[in-house]
């Protein structure tokens, strides 16, 4: 058995990846907490392990008090892998005393905690997550051979951070009230969603933090897709990051086989532009997004991603009553395939058309064109863009 806590994929991915290596089952700690019985038991000649991310130099409060109802029998075999930004400071130390491991790891990956940092450099962030990936089959190797290792790296003053920085973290830093939507939030519930602990509700379209003592994980923050949601005064001016895997979601029990970080033994995760003969990849850390009141277009791809120069593909959301204008592209031709939901086309001469899931649009260059979701439900379009247009100019925002 494995269990994880993640807010936004770090230590989800590191559980994965052991999970598949060692063909063991991952489980998701507030959704095993939120539907135990009873007390976990683990027995003479298992193993257990525990996966999380570093917070403020010590474990996350979640994952002391889920291992409080984790009884270990002194012949098992638990081991432990914190993630983090770069140090752990004395983590281990606080989880040992709820948790007998035998074996622990700290695994760097990319910072995320906005609140006073920014997040890492693109480039920064490949190197971490390609480190973290190559050390991965050597420490599900050790785990499998029950080797008793202790890998952290706890960096300078790590008593004082863990013993005194800690403490007022948690005193001082986790309050739900200084979390806010500003007014461009467009109401898609990807918080309330991305919440574990059901902190957030959706008021009106606007999401609510319930009163509560938050895990600071972050998920909130970095799955809103258009940026809205700040912490304080700092949060708005920085990036976002969330793990560059697809479908990344909260799963409560993931089989190994099923694991969605695909990568195999040595292989190395290239958050860009990676390239194996002649298909190119295009990493979710390098698809940008650009927005206006209600609307946002992701960049799939482009030539500010991709060695490409013969189309764009971007992926547009819109929101009830949001709208683009009418306009032309002198040069290129577009293509719209609707995806989710319905509105209508404006086009030449003051018409307009329904267009909906499932319908085609071809627009040929120079052709006015625009739209309105005049339904009641999120409106999704994929467009290409035959050659490609900078859309920066089009927008307010870039993301």
């Amino acid at each position: 058995m494995i269990y994880y806590f993640s807010g936004t994929g770090n230590s989800r991915f590191v559980a994965m990846q052991l999970a598949k290596y060692t063909k063991d089952t991952a489980f998701f700690i507030p959704e095993v907490f939120d539907a135990m019985e009873s007390d976990i038991t683990v027995g003479a000649g298992e193993a257990v392990g525990v996966v999380f991310p570093v917070y403020a130099w010590a474990p996350p409060a979640v994952v002391i008090d889920f291992l409080t109802h984790v009884h270990v029998d002194k012949k098992a075999f638990a081991y432990a892998v914190c993630t983090c930004g770069d140090k752990a400071g004395k983590t281990m130390d606080e989880l040992r005393h709820v948790f007998p491991f035998k074996s622990a790891y700290s695994i760097t990956m990319p910072n995320n905690y906005i609140p006073l940092y920014e997040v890492d450099e693109p480039e920064l962030m490949r190197e971490k997550i390609n480190v973290a990936t190559q050390r991965l089959p050597k420490i599900a190797s050790e785990i499998l051979a029950r080797r008793e290792i202790i890998d952290v790296h706890e960096g300078p003053e790590a008593s004082f951070k863990t013993i005194v920085i800690n403490p007022l973290f948690s005193l001082f830093a986790t309050r739900t009230s200084k979390f806010s939507a500003d007014s461009t939030c467009v109401g898609c519930g990807e918080c309330e969603k991305n919440c574990a602990f059901g902190f957030i509700k959706l008021v009106d379209r606007k999401p609510v933090w319930e009163e509560g003592k938050c895990q600071m994980c972050m998920s909130c923050i970095m799955h809103c897709p258009v940026r809205a949601i700040q912490y304080g005064g700092g949060t708005r001016k920085r990036g976002r990051y969330v793990f560059p895997e697809p479908g990344a979601g909260q799963n409560s029990r993931i089989q190994p086989e099923d694991s969605l970080s695909a990568q195999s033994d040595g292989q190395k995760q290239d958050a860009r532009n990676k390239t194996e003969g002649t298909a190119e990849f295009i990493n979710s850390i390098d698809i940008k997004s650009f927005s206006n009141p209600g609307v946002v277009s992701r960049q799939l791809l482009t030539p500010a991603n991709s060695n490409g120069r013969q189309a764009a593909v971007t992926e547009v959301h819109v929101q009830p009553g949001a709208m683009q204008p009418k306009h032309t592209h002198a040069s290129s031709e577009q293509i719209w395939y609707a995806v989710k939901g319905s509105g209508k086309l404006f086009l030449s001469d003051n018409k307009e058309r329904i267009f909906s899931a499932g319908d085609v649009v071809r627009f040929p260059e120079n052709t006015v064109h625009g739209f309105i979701n005049s339904g009641d439900e999120e409106f999704v379009y994929i467009s290409v863009t035959c050659p490609p247009v900078n859309f920066a100019a089009g927008y307010l925002k870039d993301r």
